[in-house]
């Protein structure tokens, strides 16, 4: 028993220095880094804005806006209604622009001579401001060939059609492009005979600006989604819709230019 103990004592004694031993070589284990690591300062407000920062007031880190992809106008989504042009045409009016338009390719089938030679290259628009006259109106139009002579109001609306013909709101009042829409029937004044119209029959239009001859290039039927003709131009021409009988969806485009005096 007595030699039971010794050997027990024993193992123990060689456990504990053991136990010992493994300490002492990790208290001697030592470990090594690189070069310190090297952290980038605060910046400073003042030395990257050129001042201090104006606490409730305006900064000029307000005024730093993300630049915008070629041909993006806004931050927020582009709907359908910004990607198309429609008639807006104030924004448009003083634009520069090359080539001859609406008059070159060989679109229009137009008498050689019978339109001005005059190639502007700047989008005329003329704000209907200052153009309504004693009665109201703005204009007068005259196709003699379909004996029409009606009154121009201003306002595409029923209104405006009630007494005569309404003028297109975002089309030029006279310079450039005039758009003008009237009843195809069933109204006092209706103009659904202009689908009857020829090339180089003559339209006259009159304004407190004067008195402008036009001579038809164009009559075609459209989309009633096709703003394309109520577009601003560099010449002066006069665009007449109407709705053909039981189209809705479809609308008669009339287009003619200003003839030279």
């Amino acid at each position: 028993m007595n030699h039971f103990r010794r050997l027990t004592g024993s193992a123990m004694a060689l456990m504990t220095m053991a136990a010992l031993s493994v300490g002492a070589f990790a208290a001697d284990y030592s470990f090594e880094t690189g070069e310190g690591t090297e952290y980038y300062p605060a910046t400073s407000y003042a030395d990257t804005y050129g001042a201090a920062y104006n606490y409730g007031g305006p900064n000029p880190v307000d005024y730093q806006i993300p630049e915008l992809p070629y041909g993006v106008s806004s931050t927020t989504q582009i709907g359908i209604m910004e990607k198309e042009h429609l008639p807006s045409l104030q924004q448009n009016a003083g634009a520069s622009i090359s080539g001859d338009y609406g008059l070159s390719g060989g679109f229009y089938d137009v008498p050689s001579g019978s339109i001005s030679s005059v190639k502007p290259s700047v989008l005329a628009y003329t704000s209907v401001d200052g153009m309504e006259r004693k009665d109201g109106s703005i204009g007068t139009l005259k196709i003699s060939s379909l004996n029409i002579n009606m009154k121009v109001w201003e306002g595409e609306t029923n209104a405006s059609m009630a007494k005569g013909l309404g003028h297109y709101s975002s089309t030029s009042g006279w310079d450039g492009n005039v758009g003008i829409c009237g009843h195809n029937r069933g109204a006092k004044y209706n103009i659904g005979s202009i689908r009857n119209l020829e090339i180089g029959d003559t339209i006259t239009y009159s304004t407190v600006y004067g008195t402008r001859t036009y001579a038809v290039i164009l009559v075609k039927t459209i989309s009633d989604s096709d703003w394309s003709y109520l577009q601003a131009t560099a010449d002066n021409r006069i665009t007449i819709t109407t709705c053909p009988a039981d189209r809705p969806s479809k609308r008669v485009c009339v287009q003619a230019v200003e003839v030279s005096s």
